[in-house]
């Protein structure tokens, strides 16, 4: 192992780290539909709309609630504040200037996957991948676009047992 895949190694231990604490924020992140209703802690104020627009042109509405509904751009932002180092954190930054310079908010889903197809493949892994892990641990994705099964669930200590039945292990 050398110096630079030790470095690597530490950083993404301390990104794993810090990364129930921007669950925790995205939790308590207060519920709203308008994508300008949050105060990021990374991106600039003017760039709200687009990442919002960003996250739902990855995972769009279909039969079930998208990106945007989900809040995901509020999570992908706090997670980039808190849990990418410096270079990927401008990195993620100049692909989101070099969108909105495209005007990726104004144009048509097909026009906007056009550009994310043109977008430099590492920024768009990231934004790609903070999506998708932001909408599945979001109440939307987990309830409605997966089958949840609270686990461990509740106590149920009394229930009938039909003949026959082996009794419940918990």
């Amino acid at each position: 192992m050398n110096r630079r895949q030790s470095l690597l190694g530490i950083s993404a231990l301390a990104g794993h780290a810090l990364f129930p604490e921007v669950v925790e924020r995205f939790a308590r992140a207060a519920p709203s539909a308008h994508p300008d209703d949050w105060r990021p802690a990374l991106v600039p104020l003017e760039a709200r709309p687009l990442l919002a627009e960003l996250v739902e042109t990855i995972l769009p509405t279909t039969d079930t609630p998208g990106a945007k509904a989900a809040r995901v751009h509020v999570f992908v932002d706090l997670v980039l504040a808190h849990c990418v180092p410096a270079d990927g954190q401008a990195t993620a930054l100049a692909a989101l200037r070099g969108l909105a310079a495209a005007g990726f908010v104004a144009a048509s889903p097909e026009a906007r996957q056009r550009q994310l197809a043109h977008l430099d493949p590492a920024p768009f892994a990231l934004f790609k991948e903070l999506t998708v892990l932001g909408y599945f641990t979001s109440e939307i994705g987990a309830s409605l676009a997966l089958r949840y099964d609270a686990v461990p669930g509740g106590y149920h200590g009394c229930i009938e047992l039909l003949p026959g039945q082996k009794a419940w292990a918990t």
